[in-house]
C-alpha cells in the first residue's frame, strides 16, 4: 500500500506492517497495533481492510473498530457499527454497508427485492466524532480522487442476465456515480437529486483494499475468452500503463509473469517472469511495480500458506528485484496472544476424524450402498497429531496409483489465531488430488510417505 514516500507491506493476519522507502525499498520501520482486537471467527470479506491516510493507514477487521496508524503505532480508535471500511476522501474514513447480495430469479421480468430506502455511511475522522451519513440507494463501493469521493451507488433501473437455463436470470442495477468534493462540508444526505455525477476520471474500478483485489491466480489479458471469468490481478501506474500479473499458462512451469499492457493500443509492451508462487498482492508507485508472491505451497499440508517474498518491477519494463525474502522480517513479538484454548477443541477435533475416517466407504448412495471416496483407495486410517493451536489430522492410505506407498494428507484444524479452521472440502479437494493424479512419483529418502 503506498503512503505518501513510503510502501506498507501489512501482514495477512496478524497486526502488523512493514514500512519501506519507496524509492529505495530500503526497510525503515515495523508497525504494530495490537490495540485493535483479532476477528472472532473469518469475515467473507477476508482480514484487513486498509486505506492509505494522510500520515499512516486506516486499518480494520470487517464488522469490527476502525483504527488510524502512523509509523509510530496506533493512533485513534473509531466506531463503526458493523459496517466496512470501502474509501478515504479529505472528510476522513467512510464506513459503508455490505453491497447488495446477487439476486436471481425465474423471469427475466421479476422486480428486484426491496432495496430501496435510506442507507447509513459513516464518516472517521480522528480529530471529530464519527458522523452519520445518509444515501437513498444502495450502495457498490466507493473511490476518492485528489480527496473527492465518489460513490458508486444504483441508479434505479435495472435488467437480468440469462444465466444458461430458462428460469434463472440474474439481477443486473444500473449504478451511477455520487460526488462530494473535497472543500465541501460533510452532509447530512447524499442523494441521487443533489448530488449526481459523471463517473470518476480514469477506470471505473473501486479503491483497493490495499494492493489486494478478488482476483484469479491465473493472467488473463483483455480480450481473453475467459471474459466472463475472474479477472486477473491489474493495477495502473501514472505512466497509463495497465499491469497484470498472475500464472501464466503459455510457460512450461506456470511461473507468475507480469505483463505491461497499452490500453489505448490494446497491445503487450512486455512480459517479465518473476518464478514460481501466486501472486497475493500488487500496487504502482511512480517508477515501480510491486507484487507479493506466495512461494508454491508444499505438497505436505492441506491449507498452510507458504511463505512470501516481495518484488518490485521497472514500471518501464525493465529490470526486477527482490526487495523482501521470504522470512526476513521477525514480527513474534508484535503479534496477538493467543486467546484461551477453545472449549470445544476435543470434540472439533474428534468429530473431524470421525468425518475422515474410512474412507474406502465415504458416499452413501441412494440405495444404502457406501462406496469409496473415489477409485483405487484402501487401508485408510486417521491420526490426530499434535496439540491446539497445531493440531493436524495426518490422512493416510494406500492408493492404485502409487502401489508399495502410503500417501498421506495433511488437515490443519486451527489457524495462526487459534481458531476452528473448519476442513468442509478436505476430503473433495483430496479426492481431485486423486482423480487429476497430481501425485508425487517418490518420496524423499527418509520419508515413510508420499504427501500430497
Amino acid at each position: 500500500m503506498p503512503v505518501g514516500e513510503r510502501i506498507w507491506v501489512i501482514d495477512e493476519v496478524q497486526p502488523v506492517a512493514v514500512v519501506l522507502d519507496a524509492g529505495t525499498g530500503a526497510l525503515q520501520t515495523v508497525v504494530a497495533w495490537p490495540q485493535v482486537p483479532p476477528p472472532v471467527a473469518e469475515n467473507w470479506r477476508g482480514s484487513w481492510q486498509v486505506r492509505p491516510a494522510a500520515d499512516g493507514l486506516w486499518v480494520q477487521q470487517p464488522g469490527g473498530p476502525l483504527a488510524l496508524v502512523t509509523e509510530d503505532g496506533f493512533r485513534s480508535g473509531h466506531l463503526t457499527t458493523g459496517l466496512t471500511l470501502g474509501g478515504v476522501s479529505a472528510h476522513g474514513a467512510w464506513c459503508l454497508p455490505d453491497p447488495p447480495v446477487q439476486d436471481i430469479a425465474a423471469r427475466e421480468d421479476t422486480p428486484p427485492p426491496g432495496g430501496g430506502g435510506v442507507h447509513q455511511l459513516l464518516v472517521a475522522h480522528p480529530e471529530r466524532t464519527t458522523r452519520s451519513v445518509y444515501v437513498d440507494s444502495p450502495v457498490h463501493g466507493a473511490r476518492s480522487i485528489d480527496g473527492d469521493l465518489y460513490l458508486q451507488v444504483e441508479s434505479g433501473r435495472w435488467s437480468r442476465r440469462n444465466l444458461g437455463t430458462e428460469d434463472s436470470w440474474v439481477l443486473e442495477p444500473e449504478t451511477t456515480w455520487l460526488h462530494l468534493p473535497a472543500q465541501d462540508p460533510i452532509p447530512p444526505r447524499l442523494s441521487l437529486t443533489t448530488h449526481t455525477s459523471a463517473a470518476p476520471r480514469g477506470e471505473q474500478v473501486l479503491d483497493l483494499e490495499g494492493g489486494r483485489q478478488h482476483t484469479s491466480g491465473w493472467l488473463r489479458l483483455p480480450g481473453s475468452s475467459e471474459r466472463r471469468q475472474t479477472p486477473s490481478w491489474s493495477t495502473a501506474t501514472p505512466r497509463g500503463i495497465t499491469w497484470y500479473a498472475g500464472r501464466d499458462r503459455e510457460h512450461p512451469g506456470r511461473d507468475v509473469a507480469a505483463v505491461a499492457w497499452d490500453p489505448a493500443s490494446g497491445t503487450e509492451l512486455s512480459r517479465t517472469r518473476l518464478g514460481p508462487g501466486m501472486v497475493r498482492a500488487m500496487t504502482a508507485t511512480q517508477d515501480w511495480l510491486w507484487i507479493a508472491i506466495e512461494g508454491p505451497r508444499n505438497f505436505a499440508t492441506y491449507s498452510d500458506p507458504s511463505p512470501t517474498r516481495l518484488v518490485r518491477l521497472r514500471a518501464d519494463g525493465g529490470r526486477f528485484e527482490t526487495v523482501l525474502p521470504p522470512d526476513t522480517v521477525n514480527i513474534t513479538d508484535n503479534c496477538w496472544p493467543l486467546p484461551p484454548e477453545p472449549i470445544d477443541a476435543a470434540d472439533y477435533t474428534a468429530h473431524w476424524r470421525e468425518r475422515l475416517t474410512d474412507l474406502e466407504h465415504y458416499w452413501t448412495h441412494s440405495d444404502g450402498r457406501r462406496g469409496p471416496l473415489t477409485g483405487g483407495i484402501s487401508n485408510s486410517s486417521v491420526a490426530v497429531v499434535g496439540s491446539w493451536p497445531n493440531t493436524e489430522l495426518h490422512v493416510t492410505f494406500a492408493h492404485a496409483l502409487r502401489p508399495g506407498h502410503r500417501i498421506r494428507r495433511i488437515v490443519p484444524l486451527f489457524d495462526e489465531l487459534g481458531r476452528h479452521a473448519a476442513p468442509e472440502y478436505a476430503a473433495i479437494h483430496l479426492m481431485e488430488t486423486l482423480d487429476t493424479e497430481d501425485l508425487p512419483n517418490t518420496a524423499p529418502m527418509d520419508a515413510d510417505y508420499l504427501d500430497v
